[in-house]
């Protein structure tokens, strides 16, 4: 009640001119300070109780009232601040792990649509990634080398951009899929597993995100005893702290 209270409040002061979005991260912040924080391969995930996962739900909510008052419609209101992976269920185990994605677009018009966006992308990845390499302070690029490379790289530029317009201009002549199966792209990912109703449970996985927290609303309470040996060192991984690489360890209460 008490942080529904605040965040009326801040609705009331976004009404009077504050930036709701500020209001929102800053006490997102406040209720993560108080959960357990994973570090993993670039992403944060923390693990959420009841109490903080309703105080999270109790923002999103607010958001999505304020945009759905200003005539936006949206598939997820809280995108921009954090990922909330398992709303509706709680999670007693999961795994971190590095997963392979990829993107594969198969559908002729999707493909016709996605086109100058993709080439878009890789354009403005291109340059950037070169001049990223040609300034770093540890590179042996030299100035004749930096022109050498730019010029190669405004010439395929020019020649992808004519293929692609050539492509698109006589569509129905060509067989075009859009994919990143060859770039190897590997992301962290989340494999975890919810308990439902009537002592029911449900296995799955999502890919996680690197620009906003991850949020897993998480519980497990059963006894050491009652673990199998990989579910035991899940628990020794997701509630001892570690250190010296070997070393776990947790306060009694």
């Amino acid at each position: 009640m008490y942080v529904l209270i605040k965040i009326m409040l801040y609705y009331l002061k976004v009404k009077k001119g504050l930036f709701l979005k500020e209001l929102i991260e800053k006490e997102l912040t406040t209720i993560l300070a108080m959960a357990r924080k994973i570090d993993y391969n670039g992403i944060v995930l923390y693990l959420l109780n009841e109490h903080e996962l309703q105080q999270v739900l109790q923002l999103e909510l607010t958001v999505r009232a304020n945009e759905i008052e200003k005539g936006i419609e949206k598939k997820n209101y809280f995108y921009d601040y954090a990922k909330i992976i398992n709303p509706e269920h709680y999670a007693f185990k999961y795994t971190l792990s590095m997963k392979h994605k990829k993107k594969e677009i198969f559908d002729p018009e999707k493909v016709r649509k996605s086109l100058p966006a993709e080439f878009q992308i890789w354009k403005n990845k291109s340059r950037v990634e070169l001049e990223n390499e040609i300034k770093n302070p540890d590179s042996a690029i030299t100035d004749d080398q930096a022109k050498k490379l730019r010029a190669e790289l405004e010439k395929e530029i020019e020649q992808s951009e004519k293929k692609v317009q050539e492509v698109l201009e006589n569509y129905d002549n060509y067989d075009v899929i859009i994919t990143t199966y060859e770039q190897y792209t590997y992301y962290p990912a989340l494999y975890y597993v919810m308990e439902l109703e009537n002592g029911k449970t449900k296995a799955s996985d999502t890919h996680l995100r690197k620009d906003v927290p991850n949020l897993l609303w998480f519980y497990d309470e059963r006894p050491f005893s009652e673990l199998r040996a990989n579910d035991r060192m899940s628990r020794i991984i997701q509630t001892f702290d570690r250190y010296c690489e070997t070393i776990y360890i947790n306060k009694k209460d």
